[in-house]
């Protein structure tokens, strides 16, 4: 049976790892719809108060005008308590007009409760515990707690005055604390969903960051691969071309190196979109030696230093790619060194060339070519020095240090 590494036999890989991120983003989806009807479900709940205090109200005889009256006030009252709890909840920062209105509304809101419980309230004030919740899921953690905490001594001092310091001292679990116990569970819920807020922002922004890194590795690699690969297929198709009428044998020989070039760019390229391709320095110095020889340029090879961590053996393998593709595209050189040596606890890289350097003295702060700016970045990541420069003598020089 065949082995399906096309386009299909990708999708088919992929399906299982689709579907579970689809089902994954359903359930978000999910409990994100819970959460925003939970809220709103909560915030009408506690109108059973004002629709037991309405209730009440009726039934004590009150003048058609203080009816009127009350009804009006409690009106007035739920609407700007919805309003706020609906409309401010979990904010944060709100801009200066939207803050000048929440900040009308929550006047309004305890003005008006201080007047239903003047008018017509009695016992224990608890029209203020609106006020409350709608303080605690609107303002910021300290404005909200000394809100709640002036709200706490104003409906002690109006219970006081109605039933006196001794029952508000025998009663206080039943006059104080419930304001204290709403009061400050309302702000943790406040300051809790405004947390998981920002960890989903950040989340979001460390997934954007990654697959904005991992296109440019992508990049990066492409351009590495198939700069290197091409260049010599190139350099093969001239040099076949040229031994074609005199040498046909020759020429079936680099027309063989091409195919064999292409296909082992083919499977770079493949292994690079799967993730897995690392090139090795054996394999790049062996590379560079038969690419620039078949460029005509004379290539001499120093290498002092033995096994090296995977790590610092790829970023090398990179500059010895990078380095040879630039000789070869640029230099119009004759000789090229590369040099390979360990001095402490630093491994260097340095690939020189007697061609025609930088074409202008500002290039040399400037590395525009995204192969070489691509390698800078590689070192960097590798806590290395990138240096490309050209020697008083001529020519071009790459370095790279980095450390073990």
């Amino acid at each position: 049976m065949s082995h399906v590494t096309g386009n299909d036999g990708l999708s088919n890989n992929r399906r299982p790892t689709d579907s579970a991120g689809a089902s994954k983003m359903a359930t978000d989806a999910s409990h994100r719809h819970l959460v925003l009807l939970a809220w709103p479900l909560f915030a009408v709940m506690w109108l059973v108060f004002p629709i037991a205090s309405v209730v009440d109200m009726l039934g004590t005889g009150l003048t058609p005008v203080r009816l009127l009256a009350f009804l009006a006030s409690m009106v007035a009252y739920v609407s700007v308590y919805l309003w706020l709890v609906l409309r401010y909840p979990f904010r944060g920062e709100l801009s200066p007009p939207e803050r000048r209105v929440h900040v009308a509304l929550l006047v309004t809101l305890a003005a008006l409760a201080l007047y239903l419980e003047v008018a017509f309230g009695s016992g224990i004030p608890y029209q203020f515990m609106f006020v409350v919740i709608a303080a605690a899921v609107t303002l910021p953690t300290l404005p909200a707690a000394s809100a709640v905490v002036t709200i706490m001594a104003l409906t002690s001092g109006i219970y006081a005055l109605r039933s006196g310091w001794d029952a508000l001292s025998s009663t206080w679990e039943s006059a104080v604390a419930p304001f204290a116990i709403v009061g400050f569970s309302m702000i943790i819920v406040n300051r809790l969903v405004l947390t998981v807020r920002e960890l989903r922002a950040a989340r979001e922004e460390i997934t954007r960051l990654a697959v904005a890194e991992e296109r440019l590795r992508f990049a990066r690699d492409l351009h590495d691969l198939l700069g290197h690969s091409l260049s010599s297929i190139t350099l093969k198709s001239e040099l076949a071309g040229r031994l074609l009428p005199v040498a046909p044998d020759k020429a079936a020989a680099e027309v063989r190196d091409i195919e064999g070039v292409a296909r082992n760019a083919l499977r770079e390229v493949r292994e690079a979109v799967a993730g897995y391709r690392q090139p090795t320095l054996d394999e790049e110095l062996a590379s560079a030696q038969q690419i620039l020889e078949a460029a005509g340029i004379a290539c001499q090879i120093e290498r002092s230093v033995g096994v090296l961590p995977n790590d610092v053996d790829a970023v090398l393998a990179w500059t010895v790619r990078e380095g040879t593709t630039n000789v070869i595209r640029h230099s119009h050189a004759k000789h090229c060194e590369i040099c390979l040596m360990q001095e402490s606890e630093e491994i260097h890289a340095e690939i020189s060339d007697d061609g025609v350097g930088f074409s202008s003295p500002s290039d040399e702060t400037n590395v525009n070519g995204s192969g070489l700016s691509g390698l800078a970045e590689r070192v960097a990541a590798s806590s290395g020095k990138f240096e490309a420069k050209t020697p008083s003598g001529g020519g071009f020089s790459l370095r790279v240090s980095l450390p073990l």
